[in-house]
């Protein structure tokens, strides 16, 4: 049984993207992209995307996008309309630019940037979409946390509305682009496509996106989020890269078709006519890929993993993102390393001082307290100094008096935190591998691609499939998490002594 129909999920995204008007408005407004290599192109699962329309080489120009193409709160008007109070009061987070793409929005065609938010997608499958009952799927895994609807919302009631509602000029009340849900979906388009830049780019300086966009420049200076058009129009995957967003700064590229300053996109590799072009940093785990554009990757798992898994955990499903990951919080480890120090009764308040001075120091030091496990045989070198610094008084007075990481050696107590921290992360979950895969595997692979519209297909008993999809996406996330835990457990036993493994 067909769960789900790619053509009608690309035909509903035909109708809210036009092309041929988006690069009309993008040449017209003073951006370049060659024809003879780049064109747009809807793709199953994944919306529309950029194109090779004939044999491309590497490093090769496919798009230029000058700095008065960015969308942001300095290249926009809004500010110029509104008090300086109510400007820095909404100086949080990305409220500003929240309400910026509101306005330019409800300007329509007075806006500079109007046929740009006009194709930007208006739905979106991501969870800060979901229903409360679905978001339920999600208990236990790295987005549980992450989503924060309520205090988006909060947000635009405490600090959007009373601007929105003070310049009924500027916001007219019956327009829906000012809307609360006018608001998510915003935020949504920032999530899934925007680049964090310095303030000074407005300036005279240089510019990076959040991810590497330039190697060479300063990331000194405040970061600010903001829109880059075309450039957010190519999607991401793991290890599928083929170009990269690079600054501009000069005013006249030998041989090129521009003479402002800004971004270029260029090919990193090498591509085929028709291959689709990839701007990914890093190999994204589906975790990140479900919370930030609404779908997971399911690649076959490389056989280097899948060595690493027991016949309940691959199941008949040997797929998944190769990527994944999951982040292990330094409060689980401080609770674990207690467990196995056995803290008495009455010595709360000196342990919680003597970790508190080693965790302030492990962040002085420029340190994460959150600490990714992969589907490795290995552990990272400072999720384990973590955990000596915490278990040693002698590796702590080392580091402080030498300044340097403790040791990496995995003992036996080491290994014991580690199942400790590993087995308090697995019992978030309220489901088990089994039963995961079983809602996975009710869905062909084929099939679970994200959705465009929340309406685009149904079952063939007539029931919306979004449900459906959205729990077999959540299931993936979990499924390849609990993989990692589970794998990482079995590492960190082998360094137990044979009783206490049979404990």
């Amino acid at each position: 049984m067909t769960l789900y129909d790619p053509a009608v999920s690309i035909e509903c995204e035909k109708k809210t993207f036009n092309p041929e008007q988006f690069l009309e408005w993008f040449e017209k407004a003073g951006g370049w992209y060659d024809s003879k290599y780049l064109g747009l192109k809807p793709f199953s699962g994944m919306g529309y995307g950029a194109v090779a329309l004939d044999n491309v080489p590497e490093d090769i120009p496919l798009f230029h996008v000058p700095d008065s193409l960015i969308l942001s709160p300095y290249t926009s008007e809004l500010s110029k309309h509104l008090s300086q109070e109510e400007w820095e009061r909404i100086d949080r987070g990305w409220d500003r630019l929240i309400l910026v793409m509101m306005w330019e929005s409800g300007r329509g065609k007075d806006s500079p940037w109007s046929s740009y938010l006009s194709n930007m997608p208006s739905e979106f499958d991501t969870p800060m979409m979901w229903n409360e009952e679905e978001r339920k799927e999600l208990v236990g895994t790295d987005i549980e946390d992450r989503i924060g609807r309520e205090d988006a919302e909060k947000e635009y009631s405490e600090y959007l509305l009373p601007i929105i509602q003070a310049h009924p000029n500027l916001f007219p009340p019956d327009s829906t682009d000012h809307s609360l849900e006018s608001f998510h979906i915003q935020g949504s388009r920032i999530l899934s496509r925007s680049f964090t830049v310095p303030s000074s780019r407005f300036g005279e300086s240089t510019i990076r996106d959040d991810s590497d966009l330039s190697d060479d420049e300063d990331e000194e200076g405040e970061q600010i989020v903001v829109m880059i058009p075309f450039a957010d129009m190519l999607n991401a995957g793991y290890e599928r890269d083929n170009a990269n967003l690079f600054t501009d700064e000069k005013t006249k590229e030998e041989g090129g078709q521009w003479d402002k300053r800004g971004f270029t996109m260029k090919s990193t590799k090498p591509m085929m006519k028709d291959e689709q072009i990839f701007n990914t940093y890093a190999s994204p785990p589906n975790s990140e890929l479900l919370r930030k554009y609404g779908h997971v990757d399911i690649i076959p798992i490389p056989d280097e993993q899948i060595e690493l898994l027991n016949k309940e955990e691959m199941g008949d499903w040997p797929f998944g993102n190769p990527g994944d990951e999951i982040l292990i919080d330094g409060k689980i480890i401080v609770k674990s390393v207690e467990k196995v120090l056995g803290k008495k009764k009455g010595d709360e308040e000196k342990w919680q001082a003597k970790v508190s001075k080693r965790v302030d120091w492990w962040l002085e030091e420029g340190l994460d307290d959150m600490f990714p496990l992969t589907l490795s045989p290995e552990f990272d070198d400072e999720f384990i100094a973590f955990i000596r610094l915490l278990l040693y008084d002698s590796e702590w007075l080392r580091a402080k008096k030498k300044g340097k990481l403790p040791t990496t050696t995995i003992d036996k107590e080491v290994a014991s935190v580690i199942v400790g921290a590993v087995q308090s992360r697995l019992s978030r979950y309220t489901s088990n591998v089994k039963s995961d895969l079983e809602v996975i595997t009710s869905v062909p692979s084929s099939h679970i691609s994200r959705l465009v519209s929340s309406t685009s297909a149904t079952l063939q008993s007539g029931i919306n499939d979004t449900t459906i999809l959205r729990k077999a996406y959540a299931a993936i996330v979990r499924l390849g998490e609990k993989r990692i835990l589970q794998v990482a457990s079995r590492n960190a036993e082998k360094h137990l002594p044979q009783k206490r493994k049979a404990e």
